[in-house]
């Protein structure tokens, strides 16, 4: 593409995050959540297509701040954010990696990651309300829009550093031994549930802590099982695992591994995977996980096994949720 076709595409992109942005306070539920990613969509073409961290900070702040402006409503947050996202995109873009990537650039994938979901939540802040959780609509497409982003983290690191092919025939190539590294991932799986299970009973019981996950306590599942159903398999069960494991468990454990001994690697990695999911009742029980899930990456050399235990663990525990909560008969 010549340089005045990216800067095309850039300002292409602009648009799309300033129609966002003026547009979100009117909207409401899945409206607002839906704008909101829009945005962030925008604003990762205009990153991608310009490159420089500084111009596109420039252009996503003067864009954010200019429609508070116009709307008579600024959200300095938003634009903080906004901006800074911009900049780490934009910054990320430009690096020439190799495989195994470095531990600061394997980070930095996971950095990114988070990043959009702070930025998502202060665009959501634009609608001057919370979303609610009894719209459907909001909590399908908050659980159905996560893993396409940490997809396209994974397959940008990846292919950032030319290993795209290398990385897939590595980790899901059907070896030898295939059909026991199901078998592994599968009790994997429900030992994990079982341990996580004691290990959030006696949190909830002990130290008083309380889910927060909206999808489990949304009141508007008790109206849709079908639609709960359909998300539990097509978001939790199938999208986010094998995403999750190829960026926590193939990109940063793989290349905390290549430079440092296992146990800080192993440590450092699964404690991130916990942190990175935002919810406090599930920080210990899934660093535990990604410890386990770790451990069969190293054994296996693949990461089938433990994308069927993740998966397993997510499908199990998360139906057993709704169906105490009666979504689910």
């Amino acid at each position: 593409m010549t340089v005045w076709g990216r800067y095309l595409v850039g300002f292409g992109g602009l648009a799309v995050l300033g129609v966002s942005c003026a547009v979100i306070p009117a909207q409401a539920g899945s409206q607002t959540l839906s704008w909101a990613l829009a945005g962030e969509a925008g604003l990762a073409v205009m990153a991608y297509a310009w490159q420089r961290w500084w111009l596109v900070m420039a252009g996503a702040a003067l864009t954010v701040l200019g429609t508070g402006l116009a709307s008579g409503a600024v959200h300095l947050p938003v634009v903080a954010t906004t901006a800074l996202l911009g900049a780490i995109i934009g910054w990320w873009s430009r690096q020439g990696w190799e495989w195994p990537f470095r531990p600061c650039q394997a980070l930095s994938a996971v950095g990114v990651l988070v990043a959009v979901s702070i930025t998502l939540s202060a665009l959501v802040a634009l609608a001057a309300r919370p979303v609610a959780t009894h719209d459907i609509g909001a909590v399908v497409v908050l659980y159905l829009s996560t893993p396409p982003w940490e997809w396209a983290v994974v397959l940008t690191a990846l292919v950032q550093g030319h290993s795209l092919g290398r990385f897939w025939r590595q980790n899901y190539a059907w070896k030898s031994g295939g059909w026991r590294h199901v078998g592994l991932g599968l009790a994997a799986g429900v030992g994990i549930l079982m341990l996580t299970a004691v290990l959030v009973s006696l949190e909830s019981k002990q130290f008083r802590v309380k889910a927060n996950n909206p999808f489990v306590t949304s009141s508007a599942l008790g109206h849709h099982p079908g639609v709960a159903a359909l998300a539990v398999a097509v978001g939790v069960v199938l999208l986010a695992p094998v995403a999750e494991e190829a960026l926590f468990r193939g990109i940063l454990f793989g290349s905390l591994s290549h430079r440092w001994r296992y146990l800080p690697s192993t440590a450092i990695s699964a404690s991130i995977f916990g942190l990175a999911h935002l919810n406090l009742s599930l920080l210990l029980p899934l660093a535990l996980a990604g410890l386990v899930f770790n451990a069969l990456y190293r054994r296996t050399g693949s990461l089938i096994p433990s994308s069927i235990a993740h998966a397993t663990l997510n499908g199990v525990s998360v139906a057993a949720a709704l169906g105490m909560a009666g979504v689910l008969h």
